[in-house]
């Protein structure tokens, strides 16, 4: 075996060189991906409610990426976010591939106390999440063919 050799790993954007840990120190912890998580959630759940399948789905997935890129700078909540996906993020999936419209409210009430029991396991019990009651302004639910 070589002894490791220092590399000074450095990016440019062309006006500031960034070193692998600055670039790190810019991305952040889990709290700038729980506003992304946070919104996603918003804007699958109300996308639900005006039963658009399309956007439900679409922004279900985008949730389930940002979930699993959260894990990456916090790897304690790796099993926890997997089993979140597994048995509250499918039933979402379920009722919206199957369009059981029906039962979407019920399933997210599911969904919800999950998050907020989420938040006291591990000590975040403040956190007490929940969806904003108007669609987001700037996205178009109603469905299209």
């Amino acid at each position: 075996m070589t002894e490791a050799t220092e590399h000074a790993h450095i990016a440019s954007n062309g006006r500031a060189e960034l070193s692998l840990d600055e670039l790190a120190n810019l991305h952040g912890g889990l709290a700038r991906y729980m506003v992304e998580i946070s919104d996603r959630a918003t804007r699958c759940y109300q996308a639900g409610q005006a039963k658009n399948r399309k956007v439900a789905l679409h922004q279900l997935g985008e949730l389930t990426k940002s979930l699993r890129l959260s894990v990456l700078v916090r790897p304690q909540y790796s099993e926890a976010v997997e089993v979140f996906i597994k048995e509250e993020l499918s039933k979402v999936k379920t009722v919206c591939d199957t369009e059981d419209w029906e039962h979407f409210e019920e399933i997210w009430d599911g969904l919800t106390m999950a998050v907020n029991n989420s938040h006291e396991e591990f000590d975040h019990g403040y956190l007490v999440w929940s969806v904003p009651k108007n669609a987001p302004s700037d996205l178009d639910l109603s469905p299209r063919g």
